[in-house]
């Protein structure tokens, strides 16, 4: 079992809390983690809740001794179940959150706390990211205008235009006073979750979005491992 204590303990506030939801992504959470690691921004924890994994996931994740990383362990309940546990055991004002088996690249948070700075009121921050599929990556189609830099959008308008997600669970970061409002991901739902939590933000608060790739969404992940987190 590994747990280190929780950067709560840190003289130090992060600006970023980064939340890991594992389940049975042993092939793919080391390259995750290293891509926490590997950002040029370090004011950052990383918390790891390894959602009662099978496979020896939470093992990969002992072997980095960053003291700004935590692992969580639970009972198998579900991803927003592990969301939720990371968030409640994190304690930046801003949170990010991380797929098992995707990466970032490494001037996500830095690009995130600049996004911050010049637009502090947003509900909820997002990127442009990358599709990646058969190894090979391509810009998701999402709906901004040709030229489009950064700035407030439309997210259900943007959305329509092409239907890909302009934000997903490994491109956002959210303000935890925004968290604390809407209550965290919904539980008991296998799929979607994550966009009817973007829904219940967007309806009432700013999205502020950078059109720079700056996440991955891996497709290649293997049938095996595919499945999300059991309930």
């Amino acid at each position: 079992l590994c747990h280190r204590a929780q950067s709560k303990h840190n003289e130090i506030m992060p600006l970023f809390s980064v939340i890991i939801p594992l389940y049975n992504k042993a092939p793919y959470v080391r390259k995750a983690i290293k891509s926490v690691t590997e950002q040029t921004y370090k004011e950052w924890e990383l918390v790891v809740v390894d959602d009662g994994s099978t496979d020896g996931s939470g093992n990969i994740v002992c072997e980095f001794t960053d003291s700004r990383i935590s692992l969580v362990k639970q009972d198998n309940a579900g991803v927003s179940t592990a969301r939720n546990r990371g968030l409640a055991e994190s304690t930046a004002p801003y949170i990010c959150f991380l797929d098992a088996d995707d990466w970032w690249e490494p001037t996500f948070l830095k690009e995130m706390a600049g996004l911050i700075e010049r637009h502090p009121n947003a509900g909820i921050y997002g990127t442009s990211y990358y599709i990646v599929k058969n190894g090979k990556k391509r810009i998701a189609p999402i709906g901004v205008d040709n030229g489009f830099g950064e700035g407030e959008i439309n997210y259900c308008r943007v959305y329509a235009k092409t239907l890909c997600m302009p934000l997903t669970s490994s491109s956002v970061c959210i303000p935890r006073k925004v968290f604390d409002e809407v209550g965290g991901f919904p539980v008991g739902i296998k799929l979607g979750e994550d966009f009817m939590l973007w829904l219940s933000i967007v309806l009432k608060h700013k999205v502020v979005f950078l059109n720079k790739n700056l996440s991955n969404y891996n497709q290649d992940v293997d049938v095996t491992y595919r499945g999300t987190h059991h309930l």
